[in-house]
Parts: C-alpha cells; structure tokens; sequence
C-alpha cells in the first residue's frame, strides 16, 4: 500500500453482520480517533475504508464478500482494508481471491489495535477531531455493549468456536469503561450481548451483579440482555428480571429447535416440553414480558414430523417476535458430516411455512396491545415518510433495535423530545411487525 502524507488519511469504516460486530467497530472507532485519524462522512471521501465482516452463515459471507468486492471495485482510488469473522476464518482464501484488498487484519483481539495502525501506513496523528463514522455513524439512542466473546458450548453446526475461539467473560472493568463512553456519545439504552450473556462471571459476580452496576449510573434509562441460551435462564434470574425496573422485560433465547431428535443432533438441550415450561414462568413472572428466538429448519435428518412439531411448539409458544434460517453446511463443524441432507427446495420450503406461523401467533400478540398506554424510547424525529403524520419512531421495551418492529408515535410532541427520551403512547394499530400509537401525557 503506498504511503500518504502525514494526517492526510480519512477512514470510513461499515459493518456487516451481528450486533457484536457494531460494539467492535465501535472499539475500532475509538481506535482510529485516539491515533488523530480524521472520519470520512462517506466512501467518497475517505481514504481508507474498512469493512468490518461476518462469516457464520453462508448468506453473512456472501453478503460481506459482496461487500468487499463492491468496494473494490467502486473505489478503486481507496485502500480497502478487511477485518472481522470472515478474514479470521478464510484470510488465506481471501488473500488469493481478492488482491485488490490492501490488508486483511482479522478479529478484534489482542495485537490488532497495532495492526490496524500498520494498515493504515504512513499517517501521523493530527488535530482532527470528530467520531469515527460507522455504517452511518449517526448518533443513536442506544449502543450495543459486548460482555463476552468466543463459545464452546458444541453446537455441532455453529462456526463461532473456530473463529472466535473459547469462551471468555469480558473484565467488569473494561465494560463499565465501554459503558461510559456509550453514555457519553447519548445513548440511553444499553444491550448487552455475547455469544451465551447468561454465562457471564467476572470478578466474582455474575450477570445479575454486572446488571446492578451499570443501573448505577443515572443516565441509562433501559438496560436490554440479548442471546440468552435456554439453560442459562433460570427461575432465579426471571425474577431477578421482574425485579429491576431499567431492564427490559425481554427475552432474547435461541431454542432453535423443539424436537429432541434434532436438538441433540444440534448438540444442544433441552426439548420442546421445557422450552413452554420456561415460557410459562416466564409469564407468570413478568405478564408484560416480549419473547423473541430464532430458528434453523433443514437440518440433517429433519423430516416432515420433527418440523410439524416445531410449527406446533410456535402456536403454543406464541413468540413477539422470532425468527429462522435454512441450515447451511459450515466447512469444519461436526455438522456438515451428518446425514442424511435435507434438499435446500425442502428447507425454503419449511421456512417460508415456518414464517407464516411465527407472523400469525405475533400478530395475535400484538393485537393484545392496541388501547394500551406503553413507554417508548425514541429513536427518530420525524418519520412522517414512513406513516404519513408519524411525529417520530421508536421502539416499546418489547421491541429491540434492528431485529424487531417499530413503533410510529402520531400527535404532537413535546418541542424538547429528543432521541433517547422516553415518551407514553397509547397503542392504536398494528402494521406488519410495527405499532402505531399517538402520544399522551404521562
């Protein structure tokens, strides 16, 4: 890569995949601006763009190498540099394929701030000053905070171990740390996530412990946990959750399966029966609790009965929000040997009924909601664009950013509402996934 004059480099930097990869292109951020580098508002004027990747599923790595080849091709004047799961996992392959990528850099670990540094070669700080633009870099009402990295919990078709390797807690001391700054840059809602939250130990305390430090400090209004694995949550920890008035009463939990058959071919536990058996405590705890998980139909071995009784297990689990994906081979995992394969026409084919019935027992949720008077966080003003009258958009505790709905606030608000305020709605529609409600005094 040729060198540039001293300060004379710009960075954009875009995100791909998974909430965990937004909370490292933040650290990247706060990387690049600690060594002077000034951000660029768009690829157009930057320098250096860096494409943070994902590589769990087939389509995250077809969608980032698509990306990677888009930039390449039209930024052709730009130093494309390439980070994250992808490059962990394939860089050799990478490396061949792709020349015209100036450097590959891998996962966010010890050692990369250096690299990082090294691919943008021949930039000396300066006195710019401004955040780091991340896929938009707009400022938003909330952040994702990453607590834990790495898993090894087995899942015969999950990548994520040979990528991000074990299982390891992030210290309490660097999450308040990211914590803080979060605050700072305005967000008011925090969502913690990792590959298993529910294991979480640092310091002698656990998930509860962490939660109650960070409700200390003042300007967080709500405090989100996503990517619960279901033998994480138990009885002590749904009470905990009814207990505490910043969380929001939502729980994120993969089941991606109710038959036993397939969930121990998924090298995962538990079964249907106690799924419903935790959903109905769950409830009885908290009867204002949202209930999101995903799914994966065409597993190895899954025939029309074990998929029959997945779409029963969602009528009766009665989910917020869910959703699923066609299983795809992934090179290395135990997985990818099993047989026999279920034909990628079958797998669509469950998943598009698999859709349906997860949209038929969420839209009977949602219609428990309208005349109902909920908290929203705002996220947006304005948004008319979308709903015609729409004041503003956000989202009720029940809805977590980027996976869910929204919801669209009619009527007038107060001049002084900004994102990251909390506003009264009463419930009056539903659209799709979204809610439409007009704003009311407290």
């Amino acid at each position: 890569m040729g060198s540039r004059s001293a300060g004379s480099a710009r960075v954009y930097l875009h995100t791909l995949g998974c909430p965990k990869n937004e909370a490292d292109s933040r650290a990247v951020g706060r990387m690049l601006r600690a060594a002077g580098l000034p951000a660029a508002g768009d690829p157009e004027g930057a320098t250096h763009i860096l494409i943070n990747t994902c590589g769990f599923i087939r389509d995250a790595k077809e969608e980032s190498i698509e990306a990677i080849l888009s930039a390449c091709r039209g930024y052709t004047d730009k130093s494309v540099v390439v980070f994250g799961c992808l490059v962990e996992r394939y860089e050799d392959e990478l490396r061949s394929g792709i020349p015209e990528v100036a450097d590959w850099l891998g996962i966010v670990k010890p050692g990369f701030e250096r690299d990082l540094k090294q691919a943008i070669a021949g930039t000396e700080a300066d006195d710019s000053s401004g955040a780091i633009r991340v896929s938009g870099g707009e400022r938003k009402s909330h952040a994702y905070v990453k607590i834990s990295d790495g898993c090894e919990e087995g899942c015969t078709f999950c990548s994520i171990p040979a990528i991000k390797g074990r299982y390891r807690s992030i210290s309490t001391a660097e999450i308040v740390e990211e914590v803080q700054v979060c605050l700072e840059m305005g967000a008011r809602e925090l969502i913690l996530v990792g590959q298993d939250t529910s294991r979480w130990k640092n310091d002698g305390i656990t998930l509860p412990g962490l939660i109650d430090r960070l409700c200390e400090d003042d300007r967080l209004r709500w405090l989100r946990v996503m990517y619960l694995q279901p033998r994480g949550v138990d009885r002590r920890f749904l009470e905990f959750m009814a207990s505490q008035d910043r969380i929001c009463r939502y729980l994120d939990v993969p089941f991606q399966h109710s038959h036993t058959d397939i969930l121990r071919r998924m090298g995962r536990h538990g079964d249907g029966e106690a799924f419903l058996g935790l959903l109905e405590e769950a409830r009885r705890l908290m009867p204002d609790v949202s209930i999101r998980s995903t799914f994966i139909v065409g597993f190895p071995g899954e025939r029309e009965r074990h998929f029959e009784h997945l779409v029963s297990f969602i009528e009766q689990a009665r989910f917020d929000y869910a959703g699923g994906f066609v299983y795809s081979p992934e090179e290395g995992t135990p997985a990818a040997r099993l047989r026999p394969r279920v034909s990628m026409r079958t797998g669509r084919k469950r998943l598009n009924h698999l859709h349906e019935t997860i949209e038929r027992a969420a839209q009977s949720q949602h219609q428990g909601l309208i005349g109902t008077k909920v908290e929203v966080m705002i996220d947006e003003i304005g948004g008319g664009q979308v709903i015609e009258g729409a004041a503003a958009i956000g989202r009720m505790r029940g809805q977590a950013p980027d996976v869910d709905g929204v919801t669209h606030i009619e009527g007038r608000l107060p001049e002084d509402v900004s994102p990251g305020d909390v506003v009264s709605v009463r419930i009056g529609a539903t659209v799709g996934w979204d809610m439409i409600g007009e704003f009311c005094a407290p």
